[in-house]
Formats: C-alpha cells, sequence, structure tokens
C-alpha cells in the first residue's frame, strides 16, 4: 500500500512540474505591413512569459539587419519593440 501511495505521490508531482505553459520567443517589428524577426530572444515558461510579451524588448543598438542576417528595408532605432512567442511545447 506505502509503495502504490509512493508511486501516485511521484505521478503528481510530474504532472504539476510538466504542466508548464513555454514558448520560444522573438523581438519582432513591423515595416509596411510586414512583420520582422529581429532576435530570438530563447525559451520562456509560465509567468516569465508572460512577462516578457507584456513587456516588449528594449532595444539598445540600431538594428539594420534581421535575425537572419538579412537588410530590413528601414532602420530599427532604439526603443522598445513587440515580444512574439510561439507555440506552447
Amino acid at each position: 500500500m506505502k509503495k502504490v501511495a509512493i508511486f501516485f505521490g511521484a505521478l503528481a508531482v510530474f504532472s504539476l512540474s510538466s504542466c508548464n505553459k513555454c514558448a520560444e520567443c522573438h523581438a519582432a517589428t513591423e515595416i509596411g505591413g510586414t512583420e520582422y524577426e529581429l532576435e530570438e530572444l530563447g525559451d520562456y515558461c509560465d509567468d516569465e512569459l508572460e512577462s516578457i510579451e507584456a513587456s516588449g524588448y528594449d532595444v539598445s543598438d540600431t538594428l539594420y539587419l534581421t535575425a537572419d542576417g538579412d537588410s530590413l528595408p528601414s532602420p530599427v532605432y532604439p526603443g522598445n519593440v513587440e515580444v512574439h512567442c510561439g507555440e506552447d511545447y
């Protein structure tokens, strides 16, 4: 009986830890109706995910290239830009 209780306790802990809402995020801006990815920001989960999406990302230098190294149609000047996060995993 004790082994069954330990098993279900471990299962509950595993289930709770796997309920994290996580996503890969990137800084983005829209120029002329097209969205451009400026920088990959990595993975964020739960409260950090909500926070970065709400607060955006501060660009500190003028950007002339996308995250892929392609030229932007116009520079992105220092300031706050949107953060977009992908699907949950």
